[in-house]
């Protein structure tokens, strides 16, 4: 979709990792856990209207992302979901929480402790991991 611009909250809120098969990638600024977004070049802004090879490519992302903070940042658990009552643009959230965050067990959404930002470095080592989880996809 070459008209896709990614809402004004999300880009304030997050980092940009990078681009895989029409979903855009996303870090969260709050370090204090490792929060991925998931935007989807689409119109649709629910889950139900989204093309279903949109929605296959969605799943498939989000599983190789839950997996690779499981495996490699020894995540205690991912949490998942679409929830976008604030921000209508379709996006999805995959979020590795430790029992030593400040939010758990609680939720993340809405909370602020500040002091937990990435450094430029950080930012490029998420992208890596990100885009090499999602390359795996494709050898399977």
């Amino acid at each position: 979709m070459n008209s896709f611009t990614l809402h004004p909250t999300l880009a304030a809120d997050c980092h940009l990792l990078g681009s895989w098969r029409d979903i855009r990638l996303l870090l969260h600024r709050d370090a204090h856990v490792c929060w991925i977004i998931l935007v989807l070049e689409t119109e649709a802004t629910e889950w139900h209207e989204l093309p279903a090879d949109l929605r296959e490519r969605l799943s498939e992302a989000s599983l190789a992302i839950s997996s690779m903070l499981k495996a490699e940042l020894a995540c205690d658990k991912v949490n998942i979901a679409a929830i976008g009552n604030l921000v209508p643009q379709f996006h999805f959230h995959v979020i590795g929480r430790r029992r030593s965050d400040p939010y758990w067990p609680g939720v993340v959404w809405g909370r602020v402790v500040p002091g937990a930002v990435y450094g430029d470095g950080e930012i490029e080592a998420m992208s890596a991991r990100v885009l090499a989880a999602l390359s795996a996809i494709a050898g399977r």
